[in-house]
């Protein structure tokens, strides 16, 4: 791909940031989109969760193990753009380099525990003495108050979701609760939780010249989703649990069997209008008389997802979702991650990057939905390698020398890339082509 040029929001400004799989990465990694000079700070005796991840097609070639802490697809799609500072941080050594790159930096971001933090000589009182300015932002699993009963527990994205109750209000009423392990949205909402705090210490800084700390609870980003059923709780007793796909308010809406295996549409008449279109379309399913009105339709929800689904089962998904569009009606495909892959609309939106990086010669990961006019953001690499960049950002940006930074090294306090001269292909390589646009695809030969 062409190296894109031009200004970014966030040009100028110099983040730190220590975390692990995806909380304050994802806040780290929208701001280097959008220009942001953003130091990951890792370790390879601790390293990120992310990079324990490998990728299969290398198990067993030994003579390629140590690619394995930068091949998952989860580096660039966490840390694109990114510069990586290997430092061990439970030596002093190590800890004095950390301190005088924050010296350097506008912005300290972390999704360390809090005490974790204090351990480590990288907490708030500690930090403001060094740069006074600092806009520091932690966002641990409760908050960074010890005297708060949850300060010392530890958490993940997953496990965040029952504590609050989200998993509650998964899956079907007859059924235990499905739960949401396989993604974690807690960890991407408090995410956006983090790059909104960042953003307004920032204006805070231009507004007053101080520097703030920002404390955001993971455990409060997530329950605040939870805040309307909360509020008609304490109102009315009404404990809202699950309800599988179906609508609190109207009837039919659910996900639909269709023609195929695993083929599903997902269906919302939210409308009378939208239910006299359906009632017409799948003539004579639903001809019954107890479903003339949206009341009567809610009070025999489980005939009515039975015959519209007699009805579904005999088209295929893509095609009933067009047709149902034209006429008024909301539906849409149940997309798998294939559909994904081949969906027109992605592809042009330019939801897929594809960009070099220091150990592969492309890699692929997702784009920042956020697009601003004068300023649109960009990346021009993919994830950095292991300690790619420690020997840079140590001396151009915290200021050492290059004695003091082998001094490091050779001490075990800091770390370089492993291998530097190799660059392998991914797997997929020959097939990337397929996810951007035919003008953006031919920049790839």
């Amino acid at each position: 791909m062409a190296v894109r040029e031009g200004p970014r929001a966030l040009d100028g400004i110099r983040v730190f940031e220590i975390g692990i799989a995806i909380a304050s990465p994802s806040c780290g990694r929208y701001m280097a989109h959008h220009g942001a000079e953003v130091f990951k700070v890792e370790s390879p005796t601790a390293p990120d969760v992310v990079r324990l991840l490998g990728s299969a097609w290398l198990r067993g070639d030994e003579e390629r193990a140590f690619a394995m802490a930068d091949s998952s697809p989860y580096v660039p799609e966490m840390n694109a753009d990114k510069k990586s500072v290997a430092l061990a941080l439970k030596e002093p050594a190590a800890r004095e380099a950390a301190h005088r790159l924050v010296a350097n930096c506008d912005v300290f971001i972390a999704n360390f525990a809090a005490r974790a933090l204090v351990d480590l000589g990288l907490d708030y009182e500690t930090l403001r003495e060094i740069k006074p300015d600092l806009i520091y932002v932690q966002l641990p699993g409760f908050g960074s108050d010890p005297s708060k009963p949850y300060y010392p527990y530890v958490a993940w994205g997953p496990n965040q979701a029952p504590l609050v109750g989200l998993d509650d209000m998964t899956g079907h009423a007859d059924r235990e609760p499905a739960g949401i392990a396989t993604v974690a949205p807690p960890d991407y909402l408090s995410a956006l939780h983090c790059t909104v705090a960042v953003l307004a210490g920032l204006e805070h800084r231009d507004s007053t010249g101080e520097g703030v700390h920002v404390d955001v609870a993971q455990f409060e980003t997530t329950i605040g989703m939870l805040a309307p059923f909360a509020m008609e709780h304490s109102l009315t007793g009404t404990t809202t649990s699950r309800i599988g796909n179906r609508s609190l308010w109207y009837a039919p809406e659910g996900v639909y069997p269709c023609d195929g295996e695993e083929r599903w549409i997902a269906i919302s008449c939210d409308s009378d209008d939208a239910w006299d279109t359906l009632r017409a379309m799948a003539a004579p399913a639903l001809d019954d008389p107890r479903f003339d009105t949206n009341e009567a339709r809610m009070a025999v929800q489980d005939d009515l997802d039975a015959a519209v689904a007699s009805w579904t089962v005999g088209y295929d998904n893509v095609d009933l979702a067009a047709r149902l569009q034209t006429k008024g009606v909301t539906a849409h495909i149940v997309a798998t991650n294939e559909d994904l892959l081949q969906d027109d609309h992605v592809k042009r939106r330019g939801w897929y990057e594809v960009n070099p990086s220091a150990r592969f010669t492309r890699d692929v990961y997702s784009t920042n939905p956020v697009r601003l006019s004068e300023t649109p953001g960009y990346s021009n690499r993919g994830g950095p390698s292991m300690g790619e960049h420690t020997v840079e950002v140590l001396t151009e940006v915290a200021g050492l020398s290059e004695a003091e930074v082998d001094e490091l090294i050779g001490a075990g306090a800091a770390f370089t890339m492993v291998e530097p001269d190799v660059v392998l292909d991914r797997p997929y390589e020959q097939f990337l082509h397929l996810l951007l646009p035919v003008e953006d695809a031919r920049d790839l030969s």
